[in-house]
């Protein structure tokens, strides 16, 4: 039910904005500007261009609201922004071949806890965060996805254009390719 009020007011937004109303944009950043943030330095896996992207989010958004078709919710529309402006971030990061330095991985690794994070050690949390960042781009976009955002399968598969197959296969991979690199970590916590 919850659900369904969203929904309906998300619309109620959509609909604002399309006759004008430059307020109900505001409410839309307000509401998906945190949870944008929080995919997009998952996603790149350094800082400083997280507040860049999620401007450019936006800014993008503002600017194709008005063709919003309701087709997914306005935070999967918003989410399928974020990833595609994320894969441009990177591509051009990685023409300027420029690593990440181990001062932005830390910083990454110590943003965004949540509480369950909390509870983790944080040198084996620091750990498990480099170890995503690692990751293949299709691999680290479904596990941050699914683990780090809470998405379920069919949402990942609309935001990134992919079968549910595809899905598993890459999820699976990147659990193999993580349980190999964080395997004294993932027994400690059994």
């Amino acid at each position: 039910m919850a659900a369904m009020a969203k929904v309906t007011e998300e619309q109620a937004l959509v609909e604002r904005f399309r006759r004008g109303d430059d307020s109900a944009f505001d409410r839309i950043v307000e509401q998906h500007s945190a949870e944008v943030a929080a995919l997009a330095n998952r996603l790149l896996g350094w800082p400083g261009d997280v507040d860049d992207v999620v401007q450019e989010v936006f800014v993008a958004a503002f600017l194709g609201l008005k063709k919003f078709r309701g087709a997914s919710s306005l935070r999967t529309w918003l989410f399928t922004i974020t990833v595609n402006k994320c894969r441009s971030r990177w591509f051009r990061r990685l023409r300027r071949l420029r690593p990440v330095t181990a001062a932005e991985a830390e910083a990454v690794a110590s943003r965004d806890r949540s509480g369950d994070e909390l509870a983790i050690d944080q040198e084996a949390l620091a750990r498990v965060r480099r170890a995503v960042q690692r990751l293949p781009q299709k691999y680290r976009e479904v596990v941050a996805l699914r683990y780090f955002q809470g998405l379920e399968v069919s949402e990942i598969c609309e935001l990134l254009g992919i079968t549910p197959n595809v899905m598993q296969v890459r999820l699976n991979r990147a659990k193999r390719r993580l349980k190999e690199q964080l395997g004294d970590v993932l027994e400690e916590k059994s």
